[in-house]
């Protein structure tokens, strides 16, 4: 084979020793030097058109291997040739090849195991392109929804018939956010997810089945409920007896009934939030109506300024021009920004709170902010939170319930809104409330 390797070097060395020759042996006849040239073209032609000759069946070769390789024979190789670059070339194309079979085996394990996880999960998935065309669908959605089989150009549309489902699906793919929507369908609660591969151009979705976890969530709101009912009443039998009995104690006594009375009331207080709270969970409805802000807030330090005057501090209203009315729920409204100074009065011990607005493009921006102990930023990410007290041993006198904030958030989600806070130890907190700026329904 080694011989071979070189016929082509030895070819054209005897091909020019034997061109020498030729001319000299003309030279020495005194041939024209005209014929002389034509004749050595003649020679140097007929040895490049066999040259190219080679090469091109050395090249159909690895061009025909290349071919039944794209076919999909992978185990074929591109055999040993006679041309010494040829040779290394198909030398680096087999290597090439091992590396691309080693590949391909392990993209079809992967993908054999992507298969077993998919089919055994129990949520809905499926894969979509980005004109509604269905990619692939694991069991759970065939049963869903339908058989799918192995048909071509299948669309959603075709399968899924839930008006609502189909209307996020179809919003879904106008928008290159991440959708994450609670659904009902035939009298059962999903979770939708969808996310978007933007390479492949193909929309993925998750359709998972939570009425295990609507049940239980039912169940702990009328557990609470249940016994806030059942605490109220002796709560509120304790609270009037300990009334009843100031004026025919001693000081002593006196003392440990005030105790009795401030615990008893502390748990009233913490019912009546609890009952509120799963008021508003029960019920997404506003009452939607426009109001006036100065008056709103100018009722809201009526409110709040025998509390305010108690602790020595002050509470500033500062109002923008530009925002003078506002569509709400004002009830709930007023609950929101009551909570919120409540909350700044527990941990300001100088100054005070102010409550500013400013109208911004498309929402409303109300701010209280206080010049109190302030909240260390580990329990920023937590405060919103049922029952979470950022630190109970900084002010044990004024500890609150822990749902006051919960259920501020609450009640801005329900108009649509986001609250965020900024804090620094020391020196105060600002609770940033952003409203939109909704039209308030026609009445007739």
């Amino acid at each position: 084979m080694a011989g071979k390797k070189n016929s082509i070097a030895l070819l054209l060395s005897f091909s020019f020793v034997l061109l020498i020759g030729l001319m000299l042996i003309l030279l020495l006849i005194q041939i024209p030097i005209w014929l002389l040239l034509i004749i050595s073209l003649i020679i140097a032609a007929l040895l490049t058109v066999n040259m190219i000759r080679i090469l091109h069946q050395q090249f159909e070769q690895i061009s025909q291997t290349a071919v039944q390789i794209a076919n999909g024979n992978h185990s074929l190789r591109i055999p040993e040739l006679e041309t010494k670059e040829f040779c290394a070339l198909g030398k680096d194309l087999n290597f090439m090849l091992e590396k691309l079979d080693k590949t391909i085996y392990h993209l079809a394990v992967h993908r054999e195991e992507l298969r077993l996880v998919l089919s055994s999960i129990d949520d809905i998935l499926w894969s979509q392109s980005s004109e509604g065309k269905l990619e692939w669908a694991n069991e759970p959605f065939q049963k869903l929804f339908g058989n799918i089989g192995k048909k071509d150009n299948v669309f959603y549309t075709d399968i899924i018939r839930d008006p609502y489902l189909l209307s996020i699906i179809k919003d879904c793919g106008s928008s290159k956010d991440k959708l994450m929507k609670e659904i009902v369908m035939d009298n059962h609660n999903y979770l939708l997810s969808a996310s978007h591969n933007d390479q492949a151009k193909r929309c993925i979705f998750i359709l998972q089945n939570i009425d295990e976890i609507k049940q239980a969530e039912q169940m702990k709101k009328d557990f609470i409920v249940n016994l806030a009912h059942e605490l109220r009443t002796p709560l509120t039998a304790i609270s009037g007896f300990a009334e009843a009995m100031e004026d025919n104690i001693n000081e002593t006594n006196t003392r440990y009934l005030k105790i009795i009375q401030n615990h008893t009331q502390r748990l009233i207080h913490l019912i009546s939030d609890l009952e509120q709270l799963i008021r508003l969970e029960r019920t997404a409805a506003i009452e939607l109506q426009v109001i006036n802000l100065a008056t709103f807030f100018a009722n809201i330090a009526f409110i709040l300024s025998p509390m305010v005057e108690e602790k020595g501090l002050y509470l500033k209203i500062e109002l923008d021009e530009d925002l003078p009315y506002l569509t709400c729920d004002p009830f709930k409204l007023e609950q929101v920004f009551i909570n919120l100074v409540q909350n700044s009065l527990r941990y300001t011990i100088t100054g005070g709170i102010t409550i500013r607005s400013q109208k911004l493009k498309n929402e409303a921006l109300f701010e209280v902010c206080d010049t109190g102990t302030g909240i260390d930023n580990i329990h920023l990410p937590r405060i919103f939170e049922r029952f979470y007290v950022a630190d109970p041993a900084r002010n044990k006198t004024q500890s609150g319930t822990g749902l006051g904030l919960a259920i501020v958030k609450h009640i801005v989600q329900l108009h649509q809104g986001s609250i965020t806070v900024q804090s620094e130890l020391g020196k105060g907190s600002v609770f940033s409330v952003f409203l939109p700026l909704l039209q308030a329904p026609e009445t007739h």
